[in-house]
């Protein structure tokens, strides 16, 4: 992997990214100038504790960059990279997430569909190169009207480039978008047809043959699933999900 760390050319930019880097109490952060707008984002600081839960913050920023490069170097659709430093990477606003979208039924049914299609396409075709995401939600995607790009590479490892990674993938994506959504919208099943339709290797069929191992998991987290407390939109979908890859619930 290369990466030739940039600042930005212009003033303006770098000034906003320089402010940036000396608040120790952000990671992310819009940089906006003349109409252009960019996302910076450092490396994450976390107390002991924290550290000891999530890892080496270092290691895990080191990780999203290798596979924001990999999967660049493959083809596979992510944003430009505008500046870059040993601890922060900037790159080019893709327009709204896929989650927003969805979950706030925003702009035209025929639009969102476009949109979702494109998401179960892309991680589709990901697959078809042997790489895998790590967690492709749908709050990880981005659609500018005409392109999607995938964000987020926290996960990202060569170990996970299986058809195993693959499936956990499609998995990860379809009940991210019912969390998100609660409601089997349409828009979903159009992600769901444009991943089958370019499917290569029979990844949607191992994940319905997990879903068919695992509907236990909708009896046992019922519980779970009621009331709008905390992590209760990740229960509720699960029914949902289990459906979509054709198990009865």
């Amino acid at each position: 992997m290369t990466s030739p760390f940039r600042q930005f050319s212009t003033p303006e930019l770098q000034l906003q990214l320089d402010q940036f880097l000396d608040d120790k109490d952000a990671r992310i952060r819009r940089l906006e100038h003349a109409g252009a707008v960019y996302w910076a984002k450092k490396v994450e600081a976390l107390s002991l504790r924290w550290r000891l839960q999530k890892g080496d913050p270092k290691v895990a920023f080191e990780a999203e960059r290798a596979g924001f490069y990999a999967l660049q170097k493959a083809g596979v659709p992510v944003p430009e990279i505008a500046a870059e430093g040993p601890s922060f990477m900037v790159t080019k606003d893709s327009g709204p997430i896929l989650a927003d979208l969805l979950a706030q039924q925003i702009g035209a049914l025929s639009d969102r569909n476009t949109a979702m299609a494109a998401a179960g396409r892309e991680l589709a075709l990901m697959h078809a190169k042997g790489l895998s995401h790590g967690r492709p939600a749908i709050k990880d995607m981005c659609w500018d009207g005409t392109a999607l790009r995938f964000l987020d590479f926290e996960r990202y490892s060569n170990h996970r480039n299986t058809p195993t990674g693959h499936m956990q993938d499609l998995i990860i994506m379809v009940h991210s978008c019912y969390a998100f959504a609660q409601a089997e919208y349409p828009e979903i099943t159009a992600a769901t047809d444009a991943y089958r339709a370019h499917d290569r290797f029979g990844i949607w069929d191992m994940a319905a043959t997990w879903c068919a191992k695992k509907r236990w998991l909708d009896w046992v987290s019922k519980p779970l699933q009621w009331g709008n407390r905390e992590g209760a939109k990740e229960f509720k979908a699960i029914p949902m999900t289990l459906r979509a890859f054709g198990v009865g619930v």
